[in-house]
């Protein structure tokens, strides 16, 4: 489905999510915290992926409370220190005692060690849309909600370069479906948010923070086709990420 000209012809700057949008993992996140788990001493073996998804739904209602309570800063989380209380939730929900401080960082740290080396990487055809949507004019930047700055993923895959902004947060109220990176990325490259493009893979995350900032929202459904069966009336929704050269032919002059 593609939007009607009148939308495409207006669009000066075209911003991205990474995770299952540009990205696609090579583990899924039960199987890092199992690895970083292990790395700390504590054997998950026994518990199977369920068990482990109902104690990750508490660590995530705890940091929910946790972040607004401590008013925590855009960019919390980037240290393994800010991750003691949660991970220790996550470890004495699961039966644990005696849980030292330093078993906790040792966890963390592997866990960020995971996620900034090969976790992720680029899906076919990443790169080379970027560059040539660049080539027709436009203004690209990413906006993703992640704890870690993302820039050494985004330098390693060969398309810092080709970026005008980079927003990131996962802390509730900053991070998406808030609107406000995106918000911050179009105050960056100084283009009005109607002007504006955002592609992600998730209606409630991406969609919502899209259509929240006045943007338009382009849905990319390769990762989970069950997100094209929830997507508003008339949204963008595209199968690769390289069918966006189709949509996008380039800025108005």
């Amino acid at each position: 489905m593609t939007p009607d000209t009148e939308k495409i012809d207006r669009i000066r700057a075209i911003l991205f999510d990474l995770h299952h949008t540009i990205t696609k993992t090579n583990r899924s996140p039960i199987d890092i915290h199992r690895m970083a788990a292990e790395s700390a001493g504590f054997d998950l073996s026994k518990f199977d992926d369920d068990r482990l998804r109902e104690v990750l739904d508490i660590v995530v209602e705890f940091l929910t409370k946790f972040q607004v309570e401590n008013r925590v800063g855009i960019h919390w989380g980037k240290q393994a220190e800010d991750w003691l209380e949660a991970n220790r939730v996550f470890i004495e929900a699961l039966g644990f005692t005696d849980v030292s401080d330093e078993q906790l960082m040792e966890m963390e740290k592997q866990w960020k060690k995971i996620l900034n080396t090969y976790w992720e990487s680029l899906v076919e055809g990443a790169k080379e849309t970027f560059e040539e949507l660049k080539n027709r004019g436009y203004i690209l930047g990413v906006c993703t909600r992640r704890f870690d700055d993302p820039e050494k993923l985004l330098r390693e895959w060969g398309i810092e370069h080709l970026l005008s902004t980079v927003h990131y947060s996962a802390v509730v109220g900053y991070a998406k479906p808030s609107p406000f990176t995106l918000l911050k990325a179009a105050e960056d490259i100084k283009i009005n948010p109607r002007l504006c493009a955002y592609v992600g893979n998730l209606v409630n995350a991406d969609v919502e923070a899209s259509l929240r900032a006045e943007m338009l929202p382009v849905l990319t459904v390769w990762s989970d086709e069950k997100e094209r069966d929830i997507a508003p009336e008339g949204i963008v929704v595209i199968d690769r990420i390289t069918e966006l050269l189709d949509i996008f032919p380039g800025p108005p002059s």
